[in-house]
């Protein structure tokens, strides 16, 4: 008789998924809404029949002192963010509103700064503390099963345990480390980004070139960009890498709204994005100045958040003699209202210099939204031949494009009409091809 072969698993395999971030951010774009919405697809985390994993989400508790799996309220949590609200800021960030640019950023630098971030945190753990409840020493991971993976989805940089620490842990404890890459741009242009999260960010990457066993990375130009930089920094031998998609199917509960009912009498180019260097707000806002004059019912809509390193451009939205009219700034909105305002778009506009996939593009591709987008980076990948492209440093070439869907109707007419053939990858599709990628890890096992 055959003894069995001790390397097969004889079950589903766990892949602990770190939530830590996407839990404690109020709001959902970017990194939170693949991690939420990839976890709501893939199996777990109670093992099923047939799936060779299953993934576990799990959080740092510094009352733990460790890992510990999401209590109820936390499941719940992830499976259904609640709604923006201006409380979603920071009530330091509030009050610094008023006040002129240069207080703001020195603002902003000292609340940076180590000492105030460990006053901070300290304050932050005595109130976690006294909050403390006592079942979760019942969900703490005292130790790692093996074998079982630990995958990095999320924004993890931001993250209690560097990786460069953890990591070499986890591998010593039989745990395979995965990550999910989105893009490599802090180490490609470090100017574009603020110089503290960049360090984590850069401890993050590097640690799981040389740590982890494989990478899932959002497009094809990310792949290209996370083997580059592990062979320039010598990682030998290199992990393996699959490609997975976002997808345009976010999940709407509600009818669509839209949040300000003057939008809706605007032909108006929507911009979805992080207000932050790399996003090139600045070209939109010059190409609307452009057309101004010359299209009275043109207008801009931005959708997104404060970034850093946008003081000037911040200042210049704000000051602008249209804002309120004909151009609209929504830094937070719920999904119905994200949904209604893409469907009431004329045209959508992704200017980034430089992106690792391009979400808001399948997003309005998948509701028949003529989309203009620079070539920078992967966005061409996620785009294709459905969308018009131009250079991120030509406001000429964006005008003339929207001269296009502005003036010539039976165009701007045919390129909606022609958009009923897109069909969009589903965040399903992302979810399959990830549980592929961890079942051929699983496979290389036996």
């Amino acid at each position: 008789m055959n003894e069995p072969d001790s390397n097969v698993p004889a079950a589903s395999i766990p892949v602990f998924v770190e939530v830590s971030n996407t839990l404690a951010i109020t709001y959902v774009t970017g990194l939170q809404r693949l991690t939420r919405e990839l976890l709501a697809r893939l199996p777990g985390p109670v093992p099923g029949a047939g799936a060779p994993v299953h993934f576990v989400p799990v959080r740092w508790c510094h009352e733990c002192h460790g890992y510990r799996r999401l209590d109820a309220a936390e499941a719940e949590h992830l499976a259904h963010a609640p709604p923006p609200t201006e409380r979603a800021r920071s009530r330091l960030a509030r009050m610094a509103d008023p006040l002129p640019t240069v207080v703001r950023r020195w603002a902003g630098e000292l609340v940076h700064h180590r000492a105030v971030h460990r006053l901070r945190e300290e304050l932050a753990r005595r109130r976690r503390q006294r909050a403390h409840p006592p079942e979760h020493a019942d969900l703490a991971i005292g130790s790692w099963p093996t074998p079982s993976y630990f995958f990095d989805m999320e924004a993890a940089w931001h993250d209690h345990e560097p990786r460069s620490v953890l990591l070499p842990q986890l591998r010593r404890s039989g745990v395979s480390p995965v990550a999910l890459i989105a893009d490599v741009m802090p180490e490609l242009w470090p100017e574009w980004f603020d110089p503290a999260p960049t360090v984590k960010f850069i401890d993050f990457l590097r640690s799981h070139l040389r740590n982890s066993e494989h990478l899932v990375c959002i497009s094809e130009c990310s792949r290209r960009d996370a083997i580059a930089l592990a062979e320039r920094i010598g990682v030998d031998p290199l992990p393996t890498t699959s490609v997975t998609t976002m997808g345009a199917d976010f999940t709407v509960r509600q009818a669509p709204t839209v949040p300000d009912a003057e939008v809706t009498a605007l032909r108006y180019a929507l911009c979805v994005s992080t207000v932050e260097p790399r996003k090139n707000h600045a070209l939109v806002l010059d190409a609307y100045d452009v057309l101004r004059d010359e299209v009275d019912d043109f207008g801009v809509v931005f959708v997104g958040k404060v970034g850093w390193k946008t003081e000037t451009l911040i200042e210049r939205i704000r000051s602008h003699p249209d804002l309120g009219t004909r151009i609209h700034w929504f830094e937070r909105v719920d999904d119905p209202a994200l949904d209604g305002l893409y469907e009431a778009a004329h045209c959508a506009v992704m200017p980034s210099f430089y992106e690792g996939f391009g979400l808001p593009i399948i997003e309005a591709l998948s509701r028949g939204v003529p989309t203009l987008s620079s070539n920078g980076g992967a966005l061409p990948e996620a785009g294709g031949d459905w969308v018009d492209y131009f250079d991120p440093a030509s406001v000429t070439e964006l005008v003339a494009l929207l001269r296009a869907h502005l003036d010539d109707t039976a165009y701007h007419d045919e390129c909606r009409r022609r958009l009923a053939a897109y069909v969009a990858p589903t965040w399903a599709d992302g979810a399959a091809m990830i549980l592929e990628a961890f079942a051929d890890l699983v496979a290389r096992r036996s």
